[in-house]
């Protein structure tokens, strides 16, 4: 009985065999082994945004802020990456403490896509040729650093460097901080944020 076991499993290999060898003869394809197959990343859209004076994360020193904030009211400078397909740049600085409600304290468009930095201290006097501050919450063109309220805590300013597909924007100076975004939106090719934290005691 054992070995009558033996010869049929025999007999059903070679069967397979022949079957297999016949699909081979008439051009019936035969699944493939599976491939270690291995794609190339897609090009990473960086910036690189880096500020100068403070880590990203960390404590923005005084003279960024006011001098009714205790400082010397030095705008932030910025240095980027360039990106390719950008025909310009656009920076929003605010506040995102409940108390400030997303204050702006410094928003810059049409900044030519040949540009790579904004030198610290060249709000007003020494912006890239092209290049136009708007107006802020504090009602005026230009850079003013923090001012939190006394006693408010720890607020976190944000820098914001956007990438954007077009040369320049179809906004006035006067633009609000809502109105700038809508202008941007569907322009955007990438963005990346720095925040840094100051308190007024």
């Amino acid at each position: 009985m054992r070995n009558l076991t033996l010869i049929i499993l025999l007999i059903n290999s070679i069967i397979l065999t022949g079957c297999a060898a016949e699909e081979i003869s008439q051009g019936i394809p035969v699944p493939p082994a599976k491939q270690n197959l291995t794609t190339k990343p897609m090009p990473e859209k960086v910036l690189q945004l880096q500020i100068t004076g403070y880590e990203n994360g960390g404590r923005m020193p005084a003279k960024f802020a006011t001098e009714g904030g205790g400082g010397k009211n030095i705008s932030i400078g910025l240095k980027w990456q360039p990106l390719p397909a950008t025909q310009s740049y656009a920076v929003l600085f605010d506040d995102k403490h409940p108390v400030a409600n997303n204050w702006v304290h410094w928003l810059v468009v049409d900044i030519p896509n040949t540009v790579t930095e904004i030198a610290e201290g060249a709000s007003r006097t020494n912006m890239p040729a092209g290049s136009r501050e708007l107006m802020t919450s504090w009602n005026k063109t230009g850079y003013d650093g923090p001012q939190p309220p006394v006693g408010s805590g720890d607020h976190e300013y944000v820098a914001r460097l956007y990438a954007l597909d077009v040369p320049k924007l179809d906004i006035d100076e006067n633009v609000s901080r809502d109105d700038f975004l809508k202008a941007i939106q569907g322009h955007v090719i990438t963005e990346e944020t720095y925040s840094g934290w100051f308190e007024r005691k």
